[in-house]
């Protein structure tokens, strides 16, 4: 008999948890029993009625696969056998979950002891996760019902019993290693904006958004939030996670599409192109309606946030089979970034326990794709700068051999023109010659001509027109002579021109003065030198009437032109109304062939000066 009440004694306290005052944290479910209430039907008093429908925890953790409104109860029994009071912390490590509250039944009735959760915090006291405290008096046996709820998402924790000092020192850890992957993360966003600050490559600033969403929306971006909005205020707080299931989520798939346009280059591809521009239009459009028609519901959400990044990584495989260069690594990076959002949407829905296999299984998985791209950008870098530096090294190659090809071209190109030239050198010499042997032809012809005719009147006018070609042979003879075939050394030239002169006339009584300090082309030379021939011809003729005197032909460098001067000190040129054919040649070539300006003078002799633009110095 003692035997059987010692057994019962033993099976009522099967399921109590002798409390001792040391630091091992102790999982709730190894003592409990629990409860599943679909729809969060249950009440206090109802659940205490349905002992019954109590079974034993199966695993040390709850993970329930509903998108619905849904509870689980978990009871436990405590027992604190020693002599001094204990402090113990109840912790519920999802911090996204929604309602918690702890019941105990003492001494009959039931008191609700604590609340907390999501939309039930108190105001931030250092600590992350939902906790609530248990005080066991000494030799004491208390019996708890804890009640979690969750209406939207998936219902997941693990219940555990903490000292203070080891919760506090969990909590700190958990804290830190937050604080760890948001800095990383926050790090990479800052180097991100700096490169596109200094290259103004978008791809850059698409890869910074991207981060920032993902930061806004990951459970650890909760650290921060926690230091700088009211948590503890219920209203916030729902307007906060709705935006982040509704909004920032979108925003992370609106932002790895830009950024997968411009990493793949998917212009190559315009059926993907279009599907990915389709997609970014349809993001905004969607944020219109939800946040004017509120009509996409949770299920509709997390339906497209669960397929989406497949489709990213189907392109990924479909440029990699384009041998796209850049595949390779993006396939990489998003395969680490869709496992961790697998294991998001696994621990959510309760299918698998990530996080109770390796606590931080998102966090690592999500750090590392944002190092691997970030590694991948860089590498971006450097192939950019090689393929650049490549360029540049083949235009200098290009350009060098352009150069050396453009260089034998205008070699034998300016040879070839040399060649050309000294042919036209040639054969300009050979024309001026021609001319010249022309011109003295045409002299012995009035030669020979003046020869025959006793008449004096039309001897003189035939040496008139002989000494008129002579000048202009001279011209030809002297550009035959020397190299510079565009003008002429007028000093040369006029005294060839007086020398011609005198041997036309028998004159011992008449003197030359020459100062001749210009060069002219062949056109003015010619002008200069049928003038010069009339003017002289015409002193010698009318100016002396046998008497002794001086013609003097100045030619110089004047107010930008040239200044033509011929003078005599004869008795002055005598005024006609009718001018003669040789006054009116000199004025016609003075003024219109020129374009100079003729003045004449008497006064103690004749003195005509010819001012006109000299075209060499044009």
């Amino acid at each position: 008999m003692r035997y059987l009440v010692l057994i019962f004694f033993i099976v009522l306290n099967l399921n109590a948890i002798i409390i001792s005052s040391n630091d091992t944290p102790i999982n709730l479910l190894k003592y409990s029993k629990i409860y599943h209430d679909l729809g969060s039907k249950e009440t206090i008093q109802t659940i205490i009625k349905k002992q019954k429908d109590f079974t034993n925890a199966k695993k040390d953790f709850i993970d329930y696969s509903n998108l619905i409104n849904e509870s689980v109860w978990i009871k436990f029994d405590l027992e604190n056998n020693s002599n001094i009071l204990l402090n113990k912390t109840l912790v519920i490590d999802n911090i996204l979950t929604e309602t918690i509250e702890l019941y105990e039944i003492k001494e009959g009735k039931t008191q609700l002891l604590q609340t907390t959760g999501m939309f039930h915090r108190k105001k931030f006291d250092g600590t992350i996760n939902f906790n609530l405290s248990i005080v066991l008096e000494p030799n004491s046996s208390h019996s708890f019902y804890l009640r979690v709820q969750d209406i939207q998402l998936s219902l997941w924790f693990k219940p555990m019993l903490y000292n203070q000092s080891e919760f506090y020192k969990y909590d700190t850890n958990k804290q830190l290693i937050w604080a760890l992957f948001f800095g990383g993360i926050l790090s990479l966003i800052i180097y991100n904006i700096f490169l596109f600050i200094f290259t103004k490559d978008l791809i850059y600033f698409y890869y910074s958004l991207y981060l920032i969403a993902t930061l806004m929306q990951n459970e650890f971006a909760l650290y921060a939030k926690f230091h700088i909005f009211p948590m503890d205020d219920a209203e916030f707080v729902k307007k906060d996670f709705y935006f982040s299931i509704y909004y920032i989520n979108f925003l992370v798939t609106f932002a790895m599409a830009l950024f997968i346009r411009n990493f793949l280059q998917t212009k190559q591809y315009p059926k993907i192109d279009f599907s990915l521009k389709t997609l970014i239009a349809i993001i905004p459009i969607y944020y219109i309606l939800q946040t004017t028609f509120n009509i996409f519901t949770l299920e509709l959400v997390v339906l497209f946030l669960f397929f989406t990044p497949y489709y990213f990584l189907w392109i990924g495989f479909y440029a990699l089979y384009k041998k796209n260069p850049q595949a390779k690594f993006f396939l990489i990076g998003w395969s680490f970034a869709l496992l961790g959002w697998l294991s998001l949407f696994f621990q959510h829905m309760g299918i698998i326990p990530v996080r109770y296999i390796y606590s931080y299984t998102f966090e690592t998985l999500i750090i590392t794709e944002c190092i691997l791209f970030a590694i991948f950008l860089a590498y971006r870098i450097r192939h950019l700068e090689k393929k650049k530096n490549d360029l540049t090294k083949e235009l200098l190659e290009k350009q060098k051999d352009e150069s050396k090809r453009l260089e034998e071209t205008v070699k034998l190109r300016t040879q070839e023109l040399n060649k050309e030239l000294k042919q036209n050198e040639l054969l300009l010499k050979e024309l001026h010659h021609r001319v010249k042997n022309n011109m003295q032809f045409i002299t012995s012809l009035y030669a020979l001509k003046l020869n025959e005719n006793a008449d004096l009147q039309m001897e003189e006018k035939l040496q008139d027109v002989e000494r008129k070609i002579h000048a202009m042979s001279i011209v030809h003879q002297m550009l035959y002579n020397q190299k510079n075939l565009e003008n002429i050394d007028a000093k040369i030239y006029f005294e060839k021109v007086i020398e011609n002169i005198k041997n036309s006339f028998e004159m011992d009584n008449i003197t030359f003065k020459l100062d001749i300090n210009a060069s002219l082309d062949i056109e003015e030379a010619i002008y200069c030198g049928l003038i010069v021939n009339e003017l002289v011809t015409n002193a010698i003729k009318y100016a002396f009437d046998g008497k002794e005197g001086c013609i003097s032909i100045n030619l110089n460098n004047h107010n930008n032109g040239i200044l033509l001067e011929v003078s005599d000190n004869g008795k002055g040129l005598t005024k006609s109304d009718k001018m003669t054919f040789g006054q009116m040649m000199v004025e016609s070539l003075a003024t219109e062939q020129l374009e100079g300006k003729l003045e004449i003078k008497v006064d103690k002799g004749t003195h005509i000066s010819l001012w006109f633009n000299n075209k060499i110095k044009k």
